[in-house]
């Protein structure tokens, strides 16, 4: 079992960490949340094997590495999944289209000047939801800035 200095170890080394603990509150493992390029391999991974895809995320995420059941990793890999879907506003399909990631990865890359596939998750969606904000905000300045050129164009 892991005690509290070994816990804020990992919270200053992966930022915030999941603890996730069987019903019967026997098992308990540390867990980071994926990152954008591990939740990629995951996705690419559940297209063939939905089992396979699951452990995969759960061991990748695993910050003690120790055996666990195939019930228990199945579980928790499932929370993970469902901790990915509550950081975002999005709706997130289990099984979204690659294009989708690759276009959210651009936009992010292009207004941050960050390497999206190395963000945790929640930091991903964050970054993509004020990214998402800025593209609007730049097409709203460029449409009042059009609509001012061609009412002084029309008004001569």
């Amino acid at each position: 079992m892991t005690d509290e200095k070994s816990i804020l170890n990992l919270k200053e080394k992966h930022g915030q960490i999941l603890k996730l603990t069987s019903e019967d509150q026997l098992i308990t493992a540390y867990c980071k949340k994926p990152t954008f390029e591990i939740y990629q391999k995951y996705q690419h991974l559940y297209k063939d094997n939905p089992h396979e895809a699951i452990l995969f995320l759960f061991k990748e995420c695993l910050l003690e590495k120790e055996n666990y059941n195939d019930e228990f990793m199945l579980s928790s890999g499932n929370s993970i999944i469902e901790v990915i879907k509550k950081d975002s506003e999005f709706t997130i399909n289990p099984t979204p289209q690659k294009d989708e990631f690759k276009k959210s990865a651009a936009l992010i890359r292009y207004a941050f000047q960050v390497d999206p596939y190395k963000l945790p998750m929640d930091e991903f969606y964050k970054l993509l939801e004020e990214a998402l904000w800025l593209q609007k905000h730049n097409d709203n300045r460029t449409e009042n800035i059009m609509m001012t050129a061609f009412a002084k164009t029309f008004s001569n």
